[in-house]
C-alpha cells in the first residue's frame, strides 16, 4: 500500500496522520488480507465514515452497530469512546457530529504560516500578531469569500451500509413557502445590493490602510 506507519518526521512528529489513516481505509479488502483482520477493519471504515460525514446520523442503528463491531474484542480508551459512547456524543450534539470537525480549524495553519512568515512585521510579537490577525480577518470576510473561485474537490460515494446509518434528508419546502420567500428575496435584493459596493469599498479601503 505504500504506507509509512510510526515512521518519525522531523519537525512534524510521525507518519500516523489523516492521509495515512484515508488510504489504510480506502481498500478494506487489501487491508484485512495485509493485516490478518476481516470484519473489524470494514465495521470501522463504516463507522469513520458515517463520522465524518456531515450529515444527521440515526442514533440507534449507529449504536447497535458500533455494539456489534466491539462486543468481542479489547480495545484502547479513543476506541471505546467511539464505539460504545459514540452514539450518547452525538445524541447529545447541536449539530451533525462531522460538522464538528477541527480539519477546517487545521487547513488554516499553512495559511497563517505563510501571513507570519510573509505579510507581517517582525520587530514585535505584538506587530506580528496583529497583521496575522488583519490577514485572517480578510480572508475570512464574507464578501471576498463570496468572489473567490472555489476549487473542484474529488468525492466518494457512501457505500450502502454508510447511508442505512444516515438519517434520510428533510423534505423539501412547499412551493407556497417558496413564492413567499422568493418575494421576500426580491425586496431585499434591492437594499443589499445598494450596500454591497460600499462594503466593497471599505473592505478595500481597510486592505490598503493596514497593509
Amino acid at each position: 500500500m505504500g504506507l509509512l506507519v510510526d515512521i518519525p518526521i522531523a519537525g512534524f512528529g510521525n507518519s500516523n496522520d489523516g492521509n495515512s489513516a484515508r488510504r489504510f481505509f480506502q481498500d478494506p479488502k487489501l487491508t484485512s488480507e495485509i493485516t490478518r483482520v476481516e470484519t473489524l477493519i470494514y465495521r470501522l471504515k463504516i463507522i469513520l465514515e458515517v463520522i465524518s460525514s456531515g450529515h444527521e446520523i440515526d442514533v440507534a442503528k449507529f449504536e447497535k452497530y458500533a455494539y456489534e463491531s466491539c462486543s468481542w474484542y479489547p480495545m484502547t480508551s479513543t476506541m471505546h469512546k467511539i464505539l460504545v459512547h459514540g452514539a450518547e456524543i452525538i445524541s447529545h450534539a447541536l449539530l451533525p457530529i462531522g460538522q464538528l470537525s477541527e480539519e477546517a480549524a487545521e487547513a488554516q495553519n499553512k495559511h497563517f504560516r505563510t501571513y507570519r512568515q510573509g505579510f507581517a512585521r517582525k520587530f514585535s510579537r505584538d506587530a506580528c500578531n496583529r497583521d496575522v490577525i488583519h490577514r485572517l480577518l480578510l480572508n475570512s470576510d464574507p464578501l471576498l469569500t463570496s468572489i473567490r473561485p472555489l476549487s473542484r474537490k474529488s468525492t466518494n460515494l457512501f457505500s450502502k451500509e454508510t447511508i442505512h446509518l444516515l438519517l434520510p434528508p428533510k423534505a423539501a419546502i412547499t412551493s407556497t413557502q417558496e413564492s413567499s420567500k422568493s418575494v421576500h428575496e426580491d425586496e431585499e435584493l434591492n437594499e443589499e445590493s445598494s450596500c454591497e459596493s460600499e462594503y466593497f469599498f471599505s473592505v478595500a479601503s481597510y486592505y490598503l490602510f493596514f497593509f
